[in-house]
């Protein structure tokens, strides 16, 4: 690489966040695998006892169950992984629908800089809660969208949408991260 690039790129935080990246991400994956029944290594205590990724998937349902009834669906939470109206079809979801790949980036973004573990953990906190409401809005707009039979769009789906929605939402969130940065920065050389 051009010495002159080098000033611009940093590459050992490129180095950490891409390891901290590629340990939750294959992580989650690997979990998912151990707590699933038809899993290659199953463990049943971990499935039964410290699923997190099942308590993800419960809180997105119940948070999207809350929005609906605020905006007067009469919606109920069917089995693990489906949220219904009534006795029509509902929104299953599944692990792919749960954003952990988006939370693991924007931790691995986070995580990687040089800040201060408390501002580390904020940040971390505010990004994920973030993409989980990004999630609830989401799961609620598919559901009424079911209900009141809105047309598809043919072109993208509604992963791709919350991927869309998650990544704006990602890099306003690292613009705000850099511009508290950087007035904390400019705080101390005052």
């Amino acid at each position: 690489m051009d010495k002159s690039l080098l000033k611009y790129f940093d590459m050992a935080y490129f180095i950490r966040f891409l390891i901290i990246f590629l340990v939750l991400y294959f992580f989650h994956l690997f979990y998912y695998g151990i707590t699933t029944p038809a899993g290659m290594f199953y463990s049943s205590f971990l499935e039964q006892h410290l699923n997190y990724i099942n308590w993800v998937k419960s809180s997105i349902l119940y948070g999207s169950n809350i929005l609906a009834h605020i905006l007067g669906f009469p919606t109920h939470i069917e089995g693990q992984l489906t949220l219904k109206v009534s006795n029509r079809p509902g929104v299953n979801l599944n692990f792919a629908c749960l954003g952990l790949g988006i939370s693991s980036f924007w931790i691995a973004f986070i995580t990687a800089h040089s800040s201060s573990w408390q501002k580390r953990i904020y940040w971390c906190l505010a990004g994920v809660i973030a993409i989980w409401l990004i999630n609830c809005i989401r799961i609620t707009t598919l559901l009424i969208s079911m209900e009141k039979n809105w047309s598809d769009i043919k072109y993208i789906d509604h992963h791709d949408m919350f991927n869309i929605a998650s990544y704006i939402l990602i890099f306003i969130l690292i613009y705000l991260y850099n511009k508290a940065g950087n007035m904390q920065a400019h705080a101390v050389t005052n």
